[in-house]
């Protein structure tokens, strides 16, 4: 009667428990389950025909989920069939991969996991070798990206990340509007025009040509390889750049105030960077009040530091010719100021005025990749490095795309035997 119940609790069909033994592994204790088949029948591993005649051929232990503190370890025999069709084959088991040495359930489960876990804690927490964790997780990302859906995207957005020492960069593309939502596509080394042919192989000919707009900064390379490969594109240079351009030019304006200041100013400037860059809006309690002695006691740098905050009102706009008309008067506010870093900032937005004003066309959301940039920067820190380059990719795609990254630890029971 015993047995009944662990063999309806185990779930997997046509099979049935017949002995449970405790024995120590390591230094786990695991529950070691012999199975046998219901049916004196057996499925071909090549075509999935079945086939009457059966002989043994090995016993084969896999593992499977944990029972209580116990690891599970489901011992079977594996027989060998005529089959019909293929002649002498070895039987497929409905729940474990043909090499695999662990169930598909308890696969699943790994992937799951490491969403939210490091791979050295799931690997402790299964009783499982790290490379082992890694491995799973791994496939299982690379089914999920070969065979995910890529019809539907109009938008796409490109940004970069730089890792490790030195020019080491990975380049980031998300698609911005597609019928599942903001996701990331892919991730690649490099950021010059060349780096990007394999993503466009990925992506495919006839989806470039679909797509109507591309959100990037204002890097040359990644502007060339969009005209090259979808020449109808419309290119929107993203607003989080631009402002970071901004922010330096008002850091080098505190800069030289700095460096012409003097007794109690001097000492009032120093290590107020944070509160001049942050926006208004951020800046509370005494840290405002600070903000706001430091403005009283010095005209250009409040001038800068208002020209700064009011820069921002440009992508409140829908209409070209009044966005164009607002910065001009923007840069007619610095016609007689002393704020060199600013007049060069205003002279390189000038030549890319038409890319930053397309969003009065298509209003996009602009936050997901700098978000993105954040999370993969999370993901590799999280890690303390990897070792596999293009497990690391994968983690940051899982990582920056919802429907990917979103854990259900238990949904694969309903679909995997």
């Amino acid at each position: 009667m015993q047995r009944e119940y662990l063999t309806k609790l185990l779930g997997i069909t046509g099979f049935t428990v017949v002995t449970v033994e405790i024995e120590t592994v390591g230094r786990r204790s695991a529950a070691i389950l012999t199975l046998e088949r219901e049916e004196k029948l057996a499925v071909c591993e090549r075509c999935g025909q079945k086939g009457d005649r059966i002989y043994p051929y090995r016993e084969r232990e896999v593992q499977h989920l944990t029972l209580w503190q116990h690891l599970t370890i489901l011992r079977v025999m594996q027989y060998r069939i005529v089959c019909p069709q293929c002649g002498w084959r070895v039987e497929r088991l409905p729940f474990v991969d043909r090499y695999d040495r662990v169930t598909r359930a308890l696969a699943a489960l790994v992937h799951e996991l490491c969403k939210v876990m490091t791979v050295k804690a799931v690997a402790v927490f299964l009783g499982l070798h790290r490379d082992t964790v890694k491995d799973m997780d791994k496939e299982a990302l690379e089914k999920l990206q070969k065979d995910r859906p890529l019809d539907g995207i109009t938008t796409l957005g490109i940004d970069e990340i730089a890792i490790g020492k030195g020019h080491d960069y990975l380049h980031l593309v998300s698609a911005l509007e597609s019928p599942r939502g903001p996701e990331m596509l892919y991730v690649g080394e490099g950021r010059k025009e060349k780096d990007l042919t394999r993503f466009w192989k990925w992506f495919g000919k006839e989806r470039a040509q679909q797509l109507t707009h591309a959100v990037m900064d204002m890097w040359k390379g990644f502007i060339r390889s969009f005209k090259a490969h979808c020449p109808q594109i419309a290119i929107i240079y993203d607003k989080f750049h631009i402002i970071r351009h901004l922010l330096e030019a008002l850091n080098q304006v505190r800069k030289e105030v700095l460096r012409q200041a003097g007794g109690t100013f001097r000492g009032l400037l120093v290590g107020k960077k944070f509160i001049l860059l942050s926006r208004q809006a951020h800046v509370r309690g005494k840290a405002r009040e600070a903000l706001y002695m430091l403005l009283a006691m010095n005209t250009r740098l409040l001038k800068a530091y208002l020209l700064k905050e009011h820069f921002g009102h440009l992508w409140s706009y829908r209409s070209k010719t009044w966005a164009r008309k607002f910065f001009y008067g923007w840069v007619e506010s610095l016609k007689w100021s002393r704020l060199t870093p600013y007049k060069r900032f205003a002279a390189m937005i000038e030549k890319h005025l038409d890319g930053i004003l397309a969003h009065c066309d298509k209003p996009v959301s602009l936050g997901f990749i700098e978000a993105s940039n954040l999370k993969a920067r999370n993901v590799i820190r999280r890690a303390y490095g990897y070792r596999d380059k293009g497990y690391m990719k994968l983690k940051i795609i899982q990582a920056c795309t919802p429907w990917m990254n979103a854990f259900h630890p238990w949904s694969f029971c309903n679909n995997v035997s």
